[in-house]
């Protein structure tokens, strides 16, 4: 199973501004060394010990998340401004089967932004299934793809096959070689949380939550869903100090994040739908902060990182 990331912005994108690249490659500047730029050795050398906040992005997009399975089966989660990037690159690789599995965690509008602009959707051989939870899918997206607020109407362009599926409140099914598990979790208007499971090995995606004791207890319902995950993309867009001020918007601190990972013993934690304000330095404070409390709150090892636009995760 292997996982790309093709938006983690949360709420709005996040264009990485002018002024933002003009200081990063300034701050680049006053760190070269004559002796860094004597070969391409050196150069290279140079450019390895950057920090990821300056040689590098987070990225700006909004939800979207590619999961590929070993037997080739796709699926993609929600539908935000990173679906326009991830059109392109699934056209250009060559299909065992031209048929997207698309599921929605909720259609709060950073989730579904991108879809008008997702490429598949306009090729008559690709085949691609809907799924969520709501028994109005499909109304909800044409409105979205329906002037005024779109020009040209879903039905009118999009040559695809589409079908869509509701899911039941919890439940799982299979895919491919994957099985898919599904759990509501705290968010206003309702949102659910993903787990796929291949080979023995397990991935949940969370992207939206603010964690509550619902989250955190010993339900039968949670043992299955959460624990012992190898791999865990969660919601962590506040600092804890945000997530009180801010306690009914929707969102967890990173803090409460790990504090949930560790409960649940999970292997690997990506935290998520990162915070619209937050630039790169921000965004990787909070990444050594939430290791560190990591580090003091468990014995256990609890392997952090930021989910960053354009990475890959491969399970096992």
């Amino acid at each position: 199973m292997v996982v790309r990331f093709w938006g983690v912005r949360g709420s709005i994108p996040t264009p990485l501004r002018p002024e933002t690249l003009r200081r990063k490659i300034a701050s680049i500047v006053q760190r070269i060394r004559p002796t860094d730029l004597e070969d391409a050795e050196s150069r290279e050398r140079f450019l390895a010990q950057l920090p990821d906040w300056l040689f590098g992005t987070v990225g700006g997009n909004t939800t979207c998340l590619e999961v590929r399975a070993s037997d080739g089966t796709l699926i993609v989660f929600d539908g935000g401004s990173g679906m326009r990037e991830l059109g392109p690159s699934i056209l250009s690789t060559p299909p065992q089967d031209r048929t997207v599995h698309l599921f929605f965690t909720h259609l709060h509008y950073d989730h579904v932004q991108g879809i008008p602009f997702f490429a598949p959707a306009y090729h008559p051989d690709y085949t691609i299934h809907f799924y969520s939870p709501r028994p109005d899918l499909s109304d909800r997206l044409n409105e979205h793809m329906h002037r005024p607020f779109f020009p040209v109407h879903m039905e009118e362009v999009m040559r695809s096959q589409r079908e869509f599926a509701q899911l039941a409140e919890s439940g799982s099914q299979s895919i491919g070689s994957l099985r898919i598990s599904w759990l509501r979790v705290n968010h206003p208007g309702g949102a659910c949380a993903y787990r796929l499971e291949e080979d023995g090995c397990s991935l949940i995606f969370c992207p939206d939550v603010a964690l509550s004791d619902a989250e955190f207890g010993l339900s039968p319902e949670n043992r299955a869903f959460f624990d012992g995950a190898n791999v865990l993309i969660m919601d962590a867009q506040y600092t804890l100090g945000e997530a009180i001020e801010k306690y009914d918007w929707g969102h967890s601190s990173y803090s409460l994040v790990v504090d949930f990972a560790l409960a649940w013993r999970i292997r690997r934690l990506y935290l998520f739908h990162h915070e619209p304000r937050y630039g790169d330095q921000k965004l990787e404070r909070n990444l050594q902060a939430a290791r560190w409390y990591a580090a003091r709150a468990s014995d256990e090892h609890l392997e952090i990182d930021l989910a960053r636009e354009g990475g890959e995760v491969t399970l096992p």
